[in-house]
């Protein structure tokens, strides 16, 4: 158990050296030369540059926004203004801590900050979980069976699996907390997660995916930009499953960030839809260093505004 936590504490704290480890990797795998990855990254120019940090602060506002529209739901009223430290800090401490700590800290500082009860807080990180890989994965399934099969029948019968395995899984929960000893302290915050749950309707539901699926397009713009840029040519479908699918693996790998299996899984999308490998590393590169870097300049800046300076600080505020 130790040797795993230090591995992740190594990940995290390591990231970006780790991250050149990978790309070097990759390109003596696909036999790319540094050379042609710096005159790729050269040519893009300042207003461009420009154009990906306003991409990025729009899906951070869409984010944000969808936050609040789920605690809206979930009857929680919160200011905008926390909402946007709470993110971005919470983004700082999944980068800087071994753990998926972001998600606790998101539900104490809402509860801190803005008195939302632990059950709704944790309801609505456990909603925006769901819902966000739930839609990243059936974008990929989609998407992967559209370029990596021709026939409609193993597509129909994969989506209808999938239906029927969530409805499965959904049942089995609700029967498993009926026979479960209705005491403890456990089973009633699980009880008033589920109450939480309870109180979004299915109109508010459908619309909270849909705002979800709107921000995985987003996201999936990134490709479509910077291939445009080099000079590659990349519809936004083909951006949106390469990036769907990328998302997805990363987050099931449970390794920290999804580093590695995100890149090497949009490379190898990016490779299959004609994208040239120096021109997709070099996509895969400044999307990372945007993404994840930063996201951990600006958490630690709106961090420190909340009185988290570190890590170990961030552990220490939820143990309290």
């Amino acid at each position: 158990m130790n040797t795993k936590l230090n591995f992740k504490k190594y990940i995290q704290r390591y990231w970006l050296f780790l991250l050149f480890i990978i790309l070097f990797a990759l390109m003596a795998l696909f036999k790319i030369s540094l050379k042609e990855i710096v005159d790729t990254i050269s040519r893009l120019k300042v207003w461009q540059l420009l154009t990906l940090l306003f991409l990025y602060s729009l899906i951070s506002t869409s984010i944000i926004l969808s936050r609040k529209y789920l605690l809206y739901s979930l009857s929680a009223t919160v200011t905008t203004r926390n909402l946007i430290y709470i993110h971005f800090s919470s983004m700082a401490a999944h980068y800087s801590t071994p753990a998926k700590i972001g998600f606790p800290l998101t539900v104490y500082l809402l509860k801190k900050f803005e008195d939302v009860p632990y059950s709704k807080g944790t309801a609505m990180i456990l909603i925006e979980l769901i819902v966000s890989t739930g839609v990243c994965g059936f974008i990929a399934l989609i998407g992967s069976l559209f370029y990596f099969t021709i026939d409609p029948k193993v597509l129909i019968c994969l989506i209808l699996s999938l239906l029927t395995m969530l409805v499965f899984v959904y049942c089995a929960a609700r029967r498993m907390m009926r026979i479960a000893k209705k005491n403890g302290r456990i089973y009633k915050f699980t009880e008033s997660v589920i109450d939480a749950f309870s109180r979004i309707s299915w109109k508010k539901g459908i619309c909270y995916g849909l705002i979800m699926t709107f921000i995985q397009v987003l996201g999936s713009l990134y490709l479509v930009l910077l291939s445009h840029f080099f000079f590659e040519k990349l519809s936004l479908f083909q951006s949106l499953t390469a990036n769907s699918t990328a998302f997805f693996l990363g987050a099931i790998s449970m390794i920290p960030m999804g580093i590695g299996v995100r890149e090497a899984s949009m490379l190898f999308y990016l490779q299959h839809m004609g994208i040239r490998n120096e021109v997709g590393l070099s996509i895969v590169t400044i999307q990372r260093l945007l993404s994840t870097g930063l996201s951990f300049v600006l958490g630690s800046i709106f961090g420190a505004g909340l009185g988290l300076k570190n890590g170990s600080e961030i552990t220490k505020s939820i143990h309290d």
